[in-house]
């Protein structure tokens, strides 16, 4: 009897001391735990909830009409920069043969809807810019529409400002460039000097940038883009030059 009595004893001891504690002794562990997996779940839930899926339009006209609404909306409301980003990313087209229904020029269709000076470059100089998106995402879109790229004045020239890109985020954009193929990467480059007459001061400046930059991250696009710029120069153009 006087065991059980010691045993109730003890118990009624423990249970007071553990009410009297303070709220956060003992605790700290488990709440810093749980803390930092609400945190991860939360952006875990973040980062699945971004679609990067294209948009499906009926028609050109009926995407250049989103693009130029999503476009203004950027100048309008800047704060909103991050969700309407996301909007022209997907609305954009994903190659060289859509950029041309969208931004060029057609002997027999005629203008394309974006063809018009200078919103169409505008835009695609916004799409240059983008630095919300998910890069792998970003920089897969941006090389196809480079690939097989060729001048044709207007807005269809220069890589579509893709040139700025490997100059101020190299080791990104080279990352995914090395995922392409020699004939891919090789157009790529190719597309950033084309034009009727390629062999000039600027795309000697520029070709001399990039290779200082791409050389210092991989020798392979650094060799491919030597290639292609020596090719280009070497080709017979519309000036006989």
């Amino acid at each position: 009897m006087k065991q059980i009595s010691l045993i109730f004893y003890l118990g009624l001891i423990l249970v007071s001391f553990r009410q009297n504690q303070p709220p956060n002794v003992n605790r700290n562990t488990e709440d810093t735990s749980t803390l930092t997996k609400a945190n991860s779940m939360i952006k875990s839930t973040i980062d699945l909830n971004i679609d990067y899926t294209d948009y499906k339009f009926k028609n050109a006209k009926e995407q250049a009409d989103t693009l130029i609404k999503y476009y203004k909306l950027t100048i309008d409301k800047p704060a909103d920069g991050q969700h309407f980003d996301n909007m022209i990313f997907c609305s954009f087209p994903n190659s060289f043969e859509a950029m041309q229904e969208l931004f060029g020029y057609n002997d027999s269709k005629g203008a394309a809807p974006l063809y018009d000076y200078p919103l169409g470059e505008n835009i695609i100089k916004c799409f240059g810019r983008l630095t919300t998106i998910c890069k792998d995402k970003y920089y897969d879109k941006y090389i196809n529409i480079c690939i097989n790229g060729i001048w044709q004045a207007d807005n269809i020239r220069a890589g579509f400002g893709i040139q700025e890109r490997f100059l101020n985020d190299a080791e990104a954009a080279c990352l995914r460039l090395t995922l392409r193929t020699d004939k891919e990467i090789k157009s790529v480059f190719k597309f950033i000097f084309d034009g009727p007459h390629p062999k000039n001061d600027d795309n000697q400046k520029i070709y001399n940038q990039l290779q200082s930059k791409i050389d210092k991250f991989d020798k392979r696009l650094s060799k491919l883009l030597t290639e292609s710029y020596n090719q280009l120069m070497t080709e017979v153009h519309c000036d006989g030059k």
